[in-house]
């Protein structure tokens, strides 16, 4: 549009003296004012894909350490139940919790369970046991000789925890602030390019070969090709993610593009193209776009395109690259 409205204005000023002034929108809206916004917005949507995968970073260490207290809280739970069946701390033991479990369950069930813990270190033990309560480490090559897991290193996974979901909101909230601006951004220029088509139409001479070129603000009218049907996984073969698809049924698809979002929500503002083939290509794209590191996960559709700019998306394919 920018390249056009410049184009333009060469034509409109070039007239004989008095030249013509270029052409400006009501409000004063120059080409000079859509260029700047326009690198406006490309700060504001960079920002939004640096608070995404900030977002994605810190849910994938909050599920890290989550998921590490959840093997706890099972070997505390197999714990209690065998060597202290007879007493009345199983009672008051919680269900296992899992990975759908939300934050302030957990932090529920974690909070009692380290005071059901500091409890039994200072009862009677039942015959044969001891305390205070040690749960077993499983050995690795750096560390071959198990190490005892106490209440203290309980509580401060739990402090952990707790410090990694507080993060996680703080990215989110700040997500949402860049998305609020860029949205604001988008509604501001928005009204610029429609305005923008009808002065080109007024200011240029008929038939000028410009009006041919006119950039379009949305696709010709036309049908909206089938959406193509995706699957994917991680192969740790390669190390990459994979994308198969089926083709689209519609005949006047002429690429499919491979779009993403980090994280398992898709929005489409936030997305943003990773690859494109032609139709005829091999139906399948691999790929590291939003998976970076161990432990995030991302989200990815396939655009089927026709020649006149129409698409459609396919259902939302969600991979985590694994541990």
């Amino acid at each position: 549009m920018i390249a056009h409205w410049l184009a333009t204005n060469v034509v409109v000023t070039s007239g004989p003296p008095p030249s013509p002034p270029p052409v400006t929108l009501e409000g004063n809206r120059t080409v000079t004012t859509l260029t700047t916004q326009r690198g406006s917005l490309a700060t504001s949507r960079a920002d939004v894909e640096v608070k995404l995968n900030a977002v994605e970073f810190t849910r994938a260490d909050y599920a890290i350490k989550r998921r590490a207290l959840l093997a706890r809280v099972g070997q505390l739970l197999d714990n209690v139940r065998s060597f202290w069946s007879t007493t009345a701390f199983v009672a008051t033991l919680p269900d296992q919790p899992s990975e759908q479990t939300p934050p302030i369950k957990m932090n529920q069930v974690l909070d009692d369970l380290a005071d059901t813990w500091g409890k039994i270190n200072t009862a009677t033990p039942p015959a044969g046991v001891t305390v205070p309560l040690v749960l077993a480490t499983e050995p690795t090559v750096a560390v071959p000789v198990p190490t005892p897991y106490t209440l203290s290193g309980f509580t401060a996974d739990i402090a952990a925890l707790k410090t990694a979901e507080i993060a996680l909101r703080t990215a989110q909230l700040g997500l949402d602030s860049s998305r609020a601006a860029r949205n604001a951004l988008q509604e501001l220029i928005r009204p610029t390019l429609v305005d923008y088509r009808e002065a080109a139409v007024a200011k240029l001479p008929p038939h000028h070969a410009l009006l041919g070129s006119l950039p379009r603000y949305s696709p010709l009218p036309g049908s909206t090709p089938d959406a193509v049907n995706a699957t994917g996984h991680w192969d740790v073969a390669t190390g990459m993610a994979v994308i198969d698809f089926t083709p689209s049924t519609s005949a006047d698809v002429v690429s499919y593009q491979l779009r993403f979002v980090p994280g398992p929500d898709y929005h489409t503002d936030d997305e943003s193209i990773d690859q494109t083939i032609s139709a005829g290509s091999p139906l399948h794209f691999t790929t590291l776009a939003g998976l970076p590191v161990s432990s995030v996960t991302a989200s990815y559709r396939i655009y089927a395109i026709t020649a006149d700019g129409n698409e459609h998306g396919s259902a939302t394919v969600v991979i985590t690259r694994p541990a």
